[in-house]
């Protein structure tokens, strides 16, 4: 792309062709400011000269850098004298020069406004791809470059060159790493009328375009051995790569059969920077780089095919657009030489206010002024020839004028009666066209009634529906506070219910020990009873034993008594039901076969009851601090030991079985349900909770017996 400095490449010769064209009608700087929206917009010469000034005095000294062996002297190229001749003299021209890269899909600003000594790939900001009024593709708040010459656009290439990223690879010392497009754009607008200055309309400018691409080349893994960024670098690149040319292969497919597919030109950005020119916007011209070595020669023969297809891929270009704002040729001309007769005559003494100040337009003239007549002498005869000679030559050009003059005139003429005619046209089309408004306008006008109808009636429902929501709203809040409401009343009776349940368990339970109270009291009155009557027949015994006669036998036959028929006692029998198998306390058929988990304490006292624990497979610990002993599969039981004294001192042992239950995360739930109770007592042990009043009556009543008994042994004898 940029040669060698003896050699020029296709960069600078293009900038050399350009600079060399328009060297005398370019413009002052910052006559052309870019609007950062892919165009232009048009300043003064004041406003300009303004912004040079600013330029001047924001510019920081530059620091003298050591220079590279790498970087290019500019004095030693040779530059290219083409110059293009048909080039518009009352145009003024300005020449902009921006340059991107698009590296792994996204695109960055090379010529962005970033310290050089602080520069790095990190701070370039990613730039968006847009679309600009005319459907033209752009980068959007691209920097534009303004260049007066060749070295001043190699400096701002030179700059964005530094800041390409490029690595070191297998194959390539330098080899790049992405995309890059320097863009060239050439903006031209044309002078007043005076021909002195720009005319100012940003819809005179037209802008030229040419973007130089240097497209990274296809890497395969296998040779270049990328890893890493490197290996991402290489596969975005072939993936742009790829996408060109399906881009190109179905731009192909749609000219040869005339199909209508979509061009995916939005897969990749490069191809969609550069949709307008595929589009027909444009000329596309591609240049193939080749490496005849043996060892790429797949990636040779691959390149070739491809160069060969695009070239069956044509380009329609849309003729250029000319615009006329009816200014007469040669103004730039016109007002140079205006100038320079303005310059003798002040040079010959005329003053600036006696210059008068006239219109420069198109003006005839017959000649040069008519020499001196002033005849001195006799003898000079030949004034009179130069004379009739000065005539002659004077009204040749005269008929010549005349003769333009009047083809001008003539084709103003014709001019004229076309211009007549388009006006009748335009006439009658306006009026077919204004009475086609008027009834686009009535129409409209009875659209928009239907549109106040309709809005009112919308209007209307919005409101019903606001009042709707509104009476929702409330409903809602009605039916909240309802249920909690609700909520109270069921926790209300849930708490009665509890303490109902539970005074009923007092109840029943008050109920019970007078039941028992009572049974014991029935008794013990019979008891009495029993005891009384036995007191009676002894005492009726010894009464008779006092009267009768002393026998010598020891056992003599008393008198018979009538059999006393023992009363029944009155006791409170209580009813029970047949005995029922609570399922809880269920054995099933697979009991022993589960791995128990016994949790006792360390000082756990050996019990010595008849009934013992049973766990044929189990683990024992005293503390339980491992989650693992719970979360084990294989546990599917668990045992808790509690001893403690109960009121008489006695030792009990409760044990809490319950069940493990694993759950899919390799956790364990442990659910409680049955407690066995295990514990020794006297037989003879006198219960608690019976009343000392009655064990006093009865030790009583039992003394009254023995003292009667004993009297009655020592009457006997």
């Amino acid at each position: 792309m940029t040669g060698e400095p003896q050699d020029g490449g296709i960069m600078p010769r293009c900038l050399d062709v350009i600079f060399n064209s328009i060297s005398s009608y370019q413009a002052t700087k910052f006559v052309f400011k870019p609007n950062r929206m892919n165009g232009f917009d048009i300043q003064s010469e004041a406003d300009a000269m303004f912004d040079c000034q600013n330029e001047l005095y924001a510019a920081r000294p530059l620091k003298i850098q050591r220079k590279k062996e790498s970087d290019v002297d500019l004095n030693q190229r040779i530059p290219d004298g083409t110059k293009i001749e048909n080039v518009i003299e009352d145009n003024t021209y300005a020449v902009f020069v921006t340059y991107v890269e698009i590296y792994n899909n996204a695109v960055y600003d090379l010529l962005e406004e970033i310290p050089e000594e602080t520069i790095s790939s990190k701070q370039l900001q990613v730039k968006i791809v847009r679309e600009d009024a005319c459907h033209n593709m752009y980068v959007h708040s691209v920097t534009e470059v303004e260049v007066k010459s060749t070295e001043e656009a190699f400096q701002a290439f030179y700059k964005g060159q530094k800041r390409k990223r490029m690595a070191v690879t297998t194959l390539n010392s330098e080899s790049s790493r992405s995309h890059s497009a320097f863009t060239i754009r050439l903006v031209q607008a044309p002078l007043d009328s005076q021909g002195e200055h720009v005319l100012q309309d940003t819809k005179a400018a037209s802008v030229s375009q040419l973007s130089l691409v240097d497209l990274a080349g296809s890497e395969r893994t296998n040779r270049t051995k990328n890893s890493g960024q490197r290996l991402r670098e290489a596969g975005n690149i072939n993936n742009s790569l790829m996408t060109l040319r399906t881009c190109l292969e179905i731009l192909r497919e749609n000219q040869l059969y005339g199909a209508n597919k979509m061009v995916p030109y939005r897969d990749s950005k490069m191809t969609l920077l550069f949709k307008n020119f595929f589009d027909g916007e444009g000329q596309v011209e591609m240049i193939v780089c080749l490496n005849p070595s043996v060892e790429d020669y797949d990636e040779t023969v691959h390149v070739m095919k491809f160069a060969e297809m695009t070239q069956e891929v044509q380009v329609s270009q849309p003729p250029a657009i000319k615009l006329d704002f009816g200014l007469a040729p040669g103004r730039r001309k016109a007002n140079h030489i205006f100038k320079q007769a303005l310059q003798m005559m002040e040079e010959n003494g005329y003053g600036g206010s006696q210059i008068p100040e006239v219109d420069i337009g198109l003006v005839y003239s017959l000649g040069p002024p008519f020499p001196c007549l002033d005849m001195t002498d006799p003898s000079t005869d030949m004034l009179i020839k130069d004379l009739a000679t000065f005539l002659e030559l004077r009204m040749k050009r005269r008929s010549l004028l005349l003769k333009d003059w009047q083809q001008k005139c003539q084709h103003f003429h014709n001019k004229l009666r076309e211009v007549e005619k388009e006006k009748l046209l335009a006439e009658h089309e306006h009026s077919s066209l204004q009475n086609l408004i008027d009834q686009e306008r009535n129409k409209v006008s009875a659209l928009e009634n239907r549109l106040v109808s309709y809005e009112s009636e919308l209007m209307n429902l919005q409101h019903q529906v606001k009042e709707k929501e509104t009476y929702l709203v409330s409903l809602k809040q009605d039916l909240q506070n309802q249920e909690m409401l609700l909520n109270k009343e069921l926790l209300e009776k849930e708490r009665l219910r509890k303490v109902y349940g539970d005074r009923i368990a007092a109840g029943k339970e008050s109920v019970k020990e007078e039941e028992e109270e009572v049974e014991f009291k029935t008794q013990m009155k019979e008891q009495e009873k029993k005891l009384r009557k036995v007191k009676q027949n002894l005492t009726k015994d010894t009464c008779s034993s006092r009267h009768a006669p002393v026998q010598h036998t020891r056992f003599l036959a008393t008198p018979s008594q009538p059999p006393v028929a023992p009363e029944r006692n009155n006791l409170v029998s209580h009813v029970r039901g047949p005995l029922v198998r609570n399922p809880r306390h269920r054995r099933s058929q697979t009991v022993g076969d589960e791995i128990w988990l016994d949790h006792r304490p360390a000082t756990a006292v050996e019990l010595g009851t008849v009934m013992q624990p049973r766990m044929k497979r189990r683990k024992s610990v005293t503390k339980l601090t491992d989650i693992k002993h719970v979360a084990n599969p294989k546990t599917t039981k668990y045992c808790l030991m509690s001893q403690h004294q109960d009121s008489s001192g006695e030792l009990e042992t409760h044990l809490y079985k319950a069940d493990i239950f694993h759950t899919a995360e390799g956790g364990a739930q442990v659910t409680f349900n049955d407690v066995d109770s295990l514990k020794q007592q006297s037989p003879i042990a006198t219960p608690s909770r019976k009343r000392s009043a009655s064990t006093g009556e009865l030790e009583d009543t039992e003394t009254a017996c023995a003292v009667s008994m004993e009297e009655y042994k020592r009457a006997r004898h």
